[in-house]
């Protein structure tokens, strides 16, 4: 149950149920999985499962860092509180890659039941290999972004990528919407790169895989990330990536053996290797190495052990 699910009945049900609905959902449970970091909403489902004596599971899946002095205080606030009381209580917390391990310490929270699963992608959605392209999208390269428009995201720097004399036919494909489009707008006027610079807003994954193949390299230029599935997407499509040297990120490149990958903000190395990814194509071994590692059909088996345990301790 999430306050914000799409309502589909199909392969499973997913409802949409505020907070002082959810107390009949966690009745019929065995147990309850509950998912984002310093979430309110995710709080209350973790207190309604242990007064109703139901392990709850917990994926925090990353910990943004702080915009002010003010915040800050409260994120540290929280994190010694709440989070605590999430990660301590569960049955198991779900962390997407080890680096979270230091980041709970630092908090004073015992990590104990944490285990490492990653998230994944289902690699049956990516077998359909003859599906229509929209043909090679505009530029050379031409960059695709897939993902929220916010500042964590960092797509101001591709921009201004965008505006080296090596990226000068460059094309940068802007899919996702989110409440930074216009400063983006503003900065893509600023660095004269305007016509070069397309926003699709939403776009279904039917054509997201579509423009993927079209495509000559994605970019992802996060600070920050948990493990971003777009990034799955893209390798088992083929396509070459340039992503930021950050944990949830490098969790991937790692495992698929790329070196594709800068410093946050760094906008000359950025530029250098979009430019370089004209022709190339993805290492090979690269996306069976991620299938491996990052599908569901591989992983979920884990998860479902963690749940059978839980459910058996529960019911002595």
């Amino acid at each position: 149950m999430a306050a914000d699910a799409d309502q589909i009945d199909s392969p499973y049900k997913a409802e949409m149920v505020l907070a002082p609905k959810l107390w009949p959902h966690v009745a019929w449970s065995d147990v309850v999985h509950i998912h984002n970091a310093r979430s309110g909403y995710a709080a209350f489902g973790a207190v309604a499962s242990a007064l109703a004596g139901k392990p709850f599971f917990y994926t925090p899946h990353a910990f943004y860092g702080p915009h002010s002095a003010v915040n800050s205080l409260l994120k540290t606030a929280w994190d010694r509180s709440v989070e605590r009381f999430l990660v301590e209580r569960s049955a198991r917390t779900i962390l997407l890659t080890d680096a979270w391990l230091e980041f709970l310490r630092s908090r004073g929270i015992g990590a104990e039941k944490v285990c490492i699963i990653p998230n994944c992608i289902l690699g049956s959605d990516f077998t359909d290999h003859a599906a229509e392209s929209y043909g090679h999208l505009a530029g050379s390269p031409a960059i695709l972004s897939v993902g929220r428009l916010d500042p964590v995201k960092r797509l101001s720097d591709v921009i201004k990528a965008l505006g080296m004399p090596e990226l000068s036919e460059g094309h940068l494909h802007i899919v996702g919407k989110g409440e930074d489009r216009r400063r983006l707008m503003a900065v893509a006027q600023e660095c004269d790169v305007v016509d070069r610079v397309t926003f699709y807003g939403f776009v279904d994954d039917t054509n997201v895989a579509r423009m993927m193949m079209g495509s000559d390299v994605f970019v992802l230029a996060s600070e920050q990330e948990g493990l971003p599935t777009v990034l799955l997407e893209a390798l088992i499509k083929n396509l070459p990536i340039v992503c930021t040297r950050i944990p949830g990120n490098l969790a991937i490149t790692n495992v698929a053996g790329i070196d594709s990958s800068y410093e946050v903000g760094d906008v000359l190395e950025l530029a250098r290797l979009l430019a370089s990814s004209v022709g190339r194509s993805v290492p090979p071994g690269a996306a069976e190495a991620v299938r491996r590692a990052f599908t569901w059909e591989h992983r979920a088996p884990e998860i479902l052990a963690l749940y059978q345990i839980a459910r058996e301790e529960n019911h002595k």
